[in-house]
């Protein structure tokens, strides 16, 4: 069985994507440099947040708080270190209490299981299930830690005021521009 390391013990538990576990890092066989593979993996992980706040009937708001906490945590450590989906259910999880839109984390768990294994059950109550919910509760805390507690913070998309200039529209089309075009280059 797959597993990922978490952040808290260094123990093992199964992995959520079914990709082969142990210590991340391990050189790849592709020929994308580093930072490129680096950030194809945050684009996709947040794609991953996007998804499934939605199918949890979350709001847009605590989704781009989850995006934004995701972020700030991997700025500050690799994620050669930490398992990212890991990070980003924690960040789901951190999120909904933060913007007051609280999920349960047995939700989260299936929602997120249901993303890599869409023909597959809700996992039982035993202990696959039990290791994963203290992962995520785990991982939470690492990242309050992390970003020493400072959870709450202004949305980028409120930067759209009536004072914005020329160049940061067109310097918002062109980022808007790159992520479509990314987005098109990891489906």
């Amino acid at each position: 069985m797959a597993r990922f390391i978490t952040p808290s013990s260094m123990e093992t538990v199964p992995r959520l994507d079914g990709t082969p576990g142990g210590k991340r890092g391990a050189p790849a066989l592709d020929t994308d440099t580093d930072s490129t593979r680096e950030i194809k993996t945050h684009f996709r992980v947040c794609r991953f947040i996007m998804e499934t706040g939605v199918k949890l009937g979350m709001r847009s708001v605590p989704v781009a708080t989850a995006c934004v906490l995701y972020h700030r945590f991997f700025q500050c450590v690799s994620v050669t270190v930490y398992e990212p989906y890991l990070v980003a259910m924690s960040c789901i999880y951190l999120a909904g209490k933060v913007e007051e839109q609280h999920l349960r984390t047995r939700d989260i768990i299936n929602v997120c299981h249901r993303y890599f294994h869409s023909s597959s059950e809700p996992l039982n109550c035993d202990g696959e299930f039990w290791d994963l919910r203290d992962s995520v509760v785990q991982c939470e805390l690492l990242v309050l830690r992390q970003l020493n507690f400072h959870v709450s913070f202004q949305h980028p998309h409120k930067v759209l005021c009536e004072d914005i200039t020329k160049e940061h529209i067109d310097a918002i089309i062109s980022d808007l521009l790159h992520l479509y075009d990314m987005e098109a280059k990891c489906t």
